[in-house]
């Protein structure tokens, strides 16, 4: 029996537009009144967390910031783990010297960026909170990010440059063609899920998990069912256990009504 749904957001539980359907919210509705939890895990903001907190009436630590930070029901962060201000430092000046499209998340929300690179609308469009400062290395920065996002196409010298500066220092992963984003490497969305469940006593074999790019292969393999979305891509597909239709078509409530609603 399935006890708890780990969701991702942008690609799963959001449409194209970052909103969520009608059908995608009774659906969790369903779950709640059953008694199932629902865990969204993902790299928006800590604002979004606690926004959809409050917005679905979320009883359980919520996974923001691809698990750099877990918000709890009272909108209180119970766990934190920002990026390295080494890191961070090399990490600003790559972008600088690509110029790239560059996001730095922080603990109180925003996004915060110095450089208007066209590219930094695929994060505005995805809804978070953007803040110019004109130096991202300002101790206000500084001293609470959470996590990156670099928006560059996947062919891009960029990917090998950083990947290659990066590797051992910062956890990378791709969420979907037009981010790359990196935190700290002792966190990620599985090391954030497994702390829920071990607190809430819940085993890998009961719970599902859905998403849809490389940041949720994790927790994907980690569930004893994992969904994918019919908008990922192949290998994630080939990871998951079942297939549902993408995000624009409601497949976060095929999967909870093939899946655990047919338990009652």
């Amino acid at each position: 029996m399935i006890k708890l749904v780990a969701i991702d957001l942008d690609g799963t539980l959001f449409d194209s537009k970052s909103k969520i359907s009608q059908k995608n919210i009774k659906a969790i509705n369903d779950c709640l009144a059953r008694g199932i939890r629902v865990v969204i895990t993902t790299a928006k903001t800590v604002y979004w967390v606690k926004k959809l907190i409050t917005e679905l009436d979320l009883k359980d630590p919520q996974i923001a910031s691809a698990g750099a930070a877990i918000i709890d029901s009272n909108l209180n962060p119970i766990f934190i783990k920002k990026i390295p201000q080494s890191s961070f430092r090399r990490m600003v000046k790559l972008s600088r010297k690509y110029g790239v499209g560059f996001g730095a998340s922080c603990l109180d929300g925003y996004v915060y960026y110095e450089n208007d690179n066209p590219d930094l609308r695929y994060i505005w469009e995805s809804g978070e909170r953007p803040k110019f400062i004109s130096n991202l290395l300002d101790s206000r920065v500084l001293n609470q990010v959470l996590l990156v996002t670099v928006t560059v196409d996947p062919e891009h010298i960029f990917n090998e440059v950083f990947r290659k500066e990066m590797d051992g220092k910062v956890k990378i992963r791709r969420g979907g063609r037009y981010f790359l984003a990196a935190y700290n490497k002792n966190t990620g969305k599985t090391p954030a899920l497994k702390k829920i469940l071990k607190n809430l006593g819940i085993k890998n074999r009961e719970i599902m998990a859905i998403g849809d790019s490389e940041s949720d292969l994790g927790m994907i393999e980690l569930a004893g069912t994992g969904v994918a979305m019919g908008n990922a891509p192949e290998n994630v597909k080939a990871a998951a256990d079942f297939v549902v239709k993408d995000n624009d078509s409601n497949g976060v409530a095929e999967a909870i009504e093939k899946f655990i609603l047919k338990q009652y």
